[in-house]
């Protein structure tokens, strides 16, 4: 596989594939990584995500994980990301606590 570049989250990304891409005001291009999902496990409740994100994507919740109360950010719009990433910026988890990746051309002609 060879890899074309890689994504807003530095991700390498296929040459095998035409992957959606933004502009930026330069008119550099960038792909963005669109939110899925935020693992419940990693979460750590700051709401930092909820606080950056453009789309209002993120809602904090109280859940019970292991039989324990625990306030995380719950990805409630994920269609609505715009796949900037600044949730991934600004999350004190390692990686971040987001499940995010790039749209393919033909992902998003499909929905």
């Amino acid at each position: 596989m060879t890899e074309e570049c890689c994504d807003i989250l530095g991700n390498p990304v296929g040459a095998e594939r035409k992957w959606f891409r933004s502009r930026k005001a330069d008119s550099e291009e960038w792909i963005p990584a669109f939110l899925l999902d935020v693992d419940k496990n990693k979460c750590t409740g700051c709401g930092m995500c909820v606080r950056v994100c453009l789309g209002n994507c993120y809602e904090m919740q109280e859940i019970i994980i292991n039989g324990n109360k625990k306030k995380i950010a719950i990805a409630i719009r994920p269609e609505n990301c715009f796949g900037d990433c600044h949730c991934h910026k600004v999350c004190p988890v390692p990686g971040g606590a987001m499940v995010c990746k790039p749209k393919s051309i033909e992902e998003l002609k499909g929905e």
